[in-house]
């Protein structure tokens, strides 16, 4: 009876055994990354525009409203949107695979602003923002949706050109 307890044990052992020596081969292992390898945004932060001039189209609850703004290094769309509707501050930004997800809820003057959205795409042609604030104050409570789309127009100075141009 002993022995049919000890080959399992036994066959499970051999199995790890043989498991962990496959796993100290070092010959299909991929080679070390270079030296120096390019530039990237910190893994926690949120990933920036590329410096230049954006067009944006936002689409909101009073309509649709395009500009084009000139931004320079480390323009964060995300928070600049947080700015502009809830007086919070800063929102919490967590890395996505694609860009950022946004929350802020905080409460002032009786106004309770709960913010949560994504900003999405690869920061060097498009951005996406998709962003729904909350408010709730006497009783009530208001579900705003806004969505901007903005494209990637050129250097500031070329943009600039263009638009003068039309």
């Amino acid at each position: 009876m002993r022995l049919r307890l000890l080959r399992p044990v036994a066959i499970l052992a051999l199995v790890a055994a043989a498991g962990l020596t496959a796993c100290s081969r070092a010959d299909d292992r991929a080679k070390a990354p270079p030296a120096s390898p390019p530039a990237a945004t910190p893994v926690d932060g949120p990933r920036t525009l590329k410096p230049g001039a954006w067009k944006t189209v936002a689409k909101t609850p009073t309509g649709e409203e395009s500009s084009v703004q000139c931004v320079g290094e480390g323009y964060d769309p995300g928070a600049e949107a947080a700015r502009k509707v809830t007086p919070c501050g800063q929102p919490t930004l967590t890395r996505t695979a694609d860009g950022f997800h946004l929350d802020q809820v905080c409460e002032k003057n009786g106004i309770k602003y709960d913010l949560a959205g994504a900003v999405s795409g690869d920061f060097t042609t498009t951005a996406t923002t998709d962003l729904a604030l909350t408010l709730s104050a006497y009783g009530r409570k208001q579900t705003m949706h806004m969505r901007a789309v903005s494209t990637y127009q050129g250097p500031c100075e070329a943009a600039a050109k263009t638009r003068a141009a039309r």
